[in-house]
């Protein structure tokens, strides 16, 4: 078996077609890395959202029915 490329330089020339090819593995990685990090902020928000809303749940179930009235 024959490595089609003979060198590494062939490898990112590519017969001419290498500055597209490599440029949209670049966009692709570009793209899925923003992905991540996007993906990871809004689980923290949405965690922390959760958190005040179980929180605020949790303190108004506390309140007597007197204080539950005067909220509204």
């Amino acid at each position: 078996m024959t490595p089609y490329f003979s060198s590494v330089s062939d490898l990112l020339h590519m017969d001419g077609h290498g500055s597209f090819v490599w440029a949209c593995y670049g966009i692709t990685f570009v793209a899925i890395f923003l992905l991540i990090i996007f993906v990871k902020n809004e689980r923290k928000s949405t965690i922390s959202k959760l958190t005040r809303q179980s929180y605020a749940k949790g303190h108004r179930d506390r309140l007597t029915n007197k204080q539950r009235q005067q909220q509204l």
